[in-house]
């Protein structure tokens, strides 16, 4: 009976043991499983100190790169302040060269209005037709001379001195074209305008012969013009700036409504 009792006895102590041994096993196996987790967390933290290496070298580098940017982006900045101001300048040198580029051009104007202002151009006075036997036999200078005397009374009209006269332009449906004819003195072509009032029942019409640009300019106060003399208000075109009008002696500028008078 002893014997069997040690020999249970041993058995037991042969179970807890082998029960000991089984969970040292588990054990271990844990522990590998842990140190097998605890060098995969080192190679993560080796990866992520080189990551975090990299980072703070390219973050060095961009913090350099914007530095130069900015320094670049300053100096362009400059650049292009100076090139403003330059354009600036520029503009109004231009505006200025312009500006006296026009008047040289309205003063060359007056110029050739001055030149001209022996002229005097006749509308509508007919006009011979032109064919193969009679082609440039019209003689314009006669047309003028009794167009003065009789349409206009002017007493002089066989004696008054006419340096050149001829048709200019074509003709426009059939409408003769106009006559130009230069006088040798101003006052005779003074007083031939003085008595202009003459054709007002009639067809015929004689102008100052202006520049194209003068009487362009005359257009835009024509209007004005008009209503001035049919209100009775003292009116005119300068003569030696022939595109500026006065109205009441004053310049009268382009747009501005007469008032009452």
């Amino acid at each position: 009976m002893t014997a069997l009792n040690m020999s249970q006895d041993l058995a037991a102590t042969l179970k807890s043991i082998l029960e000991k041994l089984e969970k040292l096993d588990v054990i271990e196996s844990s522990l590998k499983k842990i140190e097998s987790k605890l060098e995969n967390l080192e190679r993560r933290t080796e990866k992520l100190e080189v990551f975090q290496a990299t980072a703070k070298k390219d973050i060095d580098d961009l913090k350099s790169s914007l530095n130069f940017s900015g320094e670049d982006l300053k100096e362009k900045v400059d650049a292009f302040q100076k090139a403003d101001t330059l354009i600036t300048d520029l503009s109004t040198k231009a505006k200025t060269n312009e500006d006296m580029i026009n008047e040289i051009y309205t003063k060359n104007l007056y110029l050739e209005a001055y030149s001209r202002r022996e002229n005097i151009k006749f509308m509508n006075i007919p006009e011979e037709p032109t064919t193969a036997s009679n082609a440039g036999s019209e003689d314009t200078e006669k047309i003028v001379r009794e167009f003065l005397e009789r349409e206009l009374g002017f007493a002089d009209a066989h004696n008054v001195e006419i340096q050149r006269v001829h048709r200019v332009g074509k003709s426009k449906e059939g409408k003769p074209r106009p006559i130009l004819a230069r006088f040798l003195r101003y006052k005779d072509v003074q007083q031939i305008f003085s008595l202009g009032r003459r054709l007002k029942d009639t067809d015929f019409q004689i102008f100052q012969d202006l520049p194209t640009e003068i009487i362009n300019r005359r257009k835009r106060q024509m209007e004005t013009f008009k209503e001035a003399k049919k209100r009775g208000i003292p009116a005119y075109f300068s003569k030696s700036q022939p595109d500026k009008l006065f109205v009441r002696g004053k310049l009268w500028p382009i747009g501005k409504p007469l008032g009452i008078s």
